[in-house]
């Protein structure tokens, strides 16, 4: 299954390790290769890069809602 520019993935593999990015890292397809790859941002909560490279596409899978989890950001105390 190929997926689309800007879908959500999850990496499934430690391989990535090396570039700061672990197996569960959540990030977005920015390309798609026709050699069934896709260029893939990882970023922090702030939405700085952490790194961008090129994942095979049995590497990761597709986030959906039901493997989503948001945790809501605290509140600070006045």
């Amino acid at each position: 299954m190929t997926l689309e520019p800007y879908s959500l993935v999850k990496l499934l593999t430690n391989r990535y390790q090396d570039r700061g990015v672990a197996a569960g890292a959540i990030g977005t397809i920015l390309d798609v290769y026709e050699n069934e790859t896709y260029e893939i941002e990882f970023s922090r909560d702030d939405g700085t890069t952490i790194a961008w490279f090129a994942v095979s596409q049995t590497e990761v899978k597709p986030v959906t809602d039901e493997n989503l989890v948001i945790i809501p950001s605290q509140k600070k105390p006045a």
